[in-house]
């Protein structure tokens, strides 16, 4: 609905043509906002329209996505069907965006939160963005930060990916033509697609029979080549994403703790949209998001340890099926589990050794503060209860021998025990100052669980352990010939293989180490009780100087 409450003319009806009328009120929006000032009543009743149509879309899906590829407009990846009378509209809006070099956008739920002025600044914004020498690079410095947190702009870096994509979805659709795009229809695209010329029957089978075994072995090898290739890039991408994601996540925790440091107000736009682009690289392949969860960063611990607690938490989360709406939920309360760590004086957080009881009070009040902190955060009441409880849990153990002392005999909430798993694994893997030594990975797990149905809930603890592995990710092993091989994914890994892969390391003599090949140690073989090569040790990458996620990708 409009700001007003009233309705669209004409828009409630057809479902079917929500596509076209997303284009058009894109357009009206961005026209509108060139020549009119926020009070015009014109420029309000665009937005209004804009909220409307948005609206409708959200209702059906976390987030729209609008893809501009091989001369047409793709939403929620299917292509947009137009009248005929708006090929002027199609033909306006497809330049608009190439002049911007801009591959498309991407809207969020929380755009219902945004201002009149938010939305129309970024109209602008689109607009001015036309006029620049590198179109791109200067609208994503202007989009920086938390200015805009409803939307988003699609790399350019996606373009060969997309195109090569969307024009095989094309060359499918067009090959036989559905009774709905037929001419009686009265919608058609309002671009001309080129359809596959038909072979004579005779012709075809001619072909296949002339055809030599060498030419059909090489037809084949091209085949599996750019299947190959295409993997290639879509893993390229989506380690990409991964990376840009952790980033802009560490970037708006930092921010938004800032915020609440200094006593501001602070929105969770930002870190919603970061958490639903881990659902969607963790749903898609986990590995990829299991790599970055490796860094571990001396100086900036609280932001990395929550990062990565958010990124084990869905992992796991996934992997006992959670729906997307629930990982999204445990993915933010990971991310601000330990929220309440910024009214714990620094000097108590990074102090070498024991703490005395008055001190080791003061930091035990973090769970407390981390649901405190949340209620102050800028967000609907439902978005903030359904995160507080994790946060809260996260330290009170699976019998409740933890803390807060709480006079509470239920059992921790599901989220809450997941949580907690990842919280202490990341904890106990990462280097402090007032730690001693630090576990490798694959000790970690070991150590863990002894805890089992005590500090852990046993299934979930065991799942856990099921997808981390024997050596989880980055955990680096020193094999009985002397050399170095670090734990890694393996190339186009299918799911469900158990091959454990290692990265071989050459020791450059001067603390550090060089990539040399991927290799296979086969699957455990529990005769054995090992694998296909004799592994001396474990060790953990920090003691080598080593960034598994720098090797990884």
């Amino acid at each position: 609905m409009g700001r007003d409450g009233s309705g669209l003319n004409g828009m409630a009806g057809d479902n079917r043509m929500l596509g076209q009328q997303f284009i058009q009120v894109l357009n009206n929006l961005l026209s509108t906002a060139s020549i009119h000032q926020d009070n015009n009543t014109l420029l309000v009743r665009c937005v209004d329209s804009f909220l409307e149509v948005t609206g409708q879309l959200l209702a059906e899906d976390d987030e729209i996505t609008l893809l501009v590829a091989v001369g047409g407009f793709y939403l929620q990846q299917e292509k947009i069907i137009f009248k005929r009378n708006a090929a002027g509209l199609v033909r306006k809006m497809l330049t608009f965006f190439e002049d911007r070099q801009l591959d498309g956008l991407k809207i969020y739920q929380n755009v219902t939160y945004a201002s009149l002025k938010e939305i129309t600044t970024f109209a602008r914004i689109l607009n001015k963005c036309g006029r620049q020498e590198n179109p791109f690079h200067w609208l994503s410095t202007e989009m920086a930060g938390d200015r805009f947190p409803w939307v988003d702009v699609i790399d350019p870096s996606q373009t060969e990916s997309l195109e090569s994509f969307f024009a095989d979805a094309v060359s499918s659709s067009t090959a036989a033509p559905s009774p709905s795009s037929s001419g009686r229809s009265g919608q058609t695209a309002a671009e001309p697609v080129v359809r596959r010329k038909k072979e004579p029957e005779a012709d075809r089978g001619t072909k296949r029979i002339l055809r030599s075994p060498s030419e059909q072995g090489n037809r084949g090898e091209k085949k599996r080549s750019t299947r190959k290739g295409r993997r290639k890039n879509r893993r390229e991408i989506a380690q990409k994403k991964a990376m840009r994601t952790y980033g802009y996540a560490m970037s708006s925790l930092q921010t938004l703790s800032q915020k609440l440091s200094a006593g501001r107000y602070a929105g969770i736009g930002k870190a919603v949209h970061m958490v639903q682009n881990m659902v969607d690289l963790i749903m898609d392949d986990d590995n990829i998001l299991l790599g970055l969860s490796t860094i571990r960063d001396y100086d900036d611990y609280t932001f990395t340890h929550s990062v990565n607690v958010a990124i084990l938490s869905v992992c796991l989360g996934n992997r006992i099926g959670l729906s997307r709406t629930l990982l999204g939920r445990l993915g933010l309360s990971g991310l601000f589990h330990d929220l309440g760590k910024i009214d714990v004086p620094i000097k108590i957080l990074n102090k070498p050794g024991r703490l005395e009881d008055d001190e080791l009070a003061e930091l035990q009040k973090h769970s407390l503060n981390s649901v405190r902190r949340i209620i102050r955060l800028r967000a609907s009441y439902d978005k903030k209860a359904e995160i507080l409880l994790p946060p809260f849990e996260h330290h009170l153990k699976y019998d409740l021998s933890g803390y807060p002392k709480t006079p509470r005999n239920r059992p921790l909430t599901l989220l809450g025990r997941i949580v907690a798993i990842a919280d202490v694994y990341d904890a106990i893997t990462s280097q402090r100052i007032y730690r001693s030594r630090f576990l490798s990975p694959d000790q970690a797990l070991g150590l863990m669980l002894k805890g089992s149905g005590t500090d852990f809930d046993p299934i979930l603890l065991k799942v856990f352990i099921n997808m981390l592995g024997v050596y989880p990710l980055g955990t680096i092993l020193k094999f009985d010939n002397g050399e170095l091989g670090m734990v890694t994914t393996p190339p186009d890994k299918e799911k469900g293989s158990s091959e454990l892969w290692v990265l071989l390391l050459q020791d450059n003599g001067d603390s550090t180490y060089t990539k040399r090949y991927l290799m296979s140690l086969g699957s455990w073989d529990r005769e054995r009780g090992g694998f296909n090569r004799p592994i001396l040790e474990s060790c953990h990458p920090s003691e080598l100087g080593i960034q598994p996620a720098e090797l990884i990708f």
